[in-house]
């Protein structure tokens, strides 16, 4: 049995990502590692945000996640079109309305410990300093 080492989502949870590379960047989705405990009510959102512009959101219920109480997964966010970015810091934002954090029915976003799946810009001072866990998917030859 593994321990999961999580943020519960009580107000909103951010996580920051910086792409390094030249040129321009297509997004085709992000894959935020959530985990479902009970069965919360309301709302969630996921916005992938540069500066004060939010570059797209998708809204989704925690039965999207799972129909069962308990669930962990890399949670696919696909945004209608390609997003088109370019280097630079941007935010992956989740929020909730209609959702109020209990300790029986909540969504947490797990935390990542030893499998990295995107370059950190520090080095976490202890396990409750890891970013939040999530998958980014560009495209590799861009949008024709």
């Amino acid at each position: 049995m593994s321990t999961l080492l999580v943020s519960e989502l009580i107000t909103e949870l951010e996580h920051e990502v910086r792409f390094s590379q030249t040129g321009r960047i297509h997004i085709a989705g992000l894959y935020p590692y959530l985990l479902k405990f009970g069965s919360p009510a309301g709302t969630f959102t996921i916005s992938f945000i540069k500066g004060a512009t939010t570059l797209f959101s998708k809204s989704f219920a925690a039965t999207s996640i799972s129909a069962t109480a308990y669930a962990h997964t890399f949670y696919p966010v696909l945004p209608d079109n390609p997003v088109q970015i370019e280097a630079g810091l941007y935010t992956i934002k989740l929020t909730a309305t209609g959702y109020s954090f209990n300790s029986s029915a909540y969504i947490a976003w797990i935390q990542q410990f030893e499998n990295i799946q995107n370059a950190m810009e520090y080095t976490p001072e202890n396990d409750t300093k890891n970013p939040l866990a999530i998958r980014i998917k560009t495209y590799k030859e861009g949008i024709e």
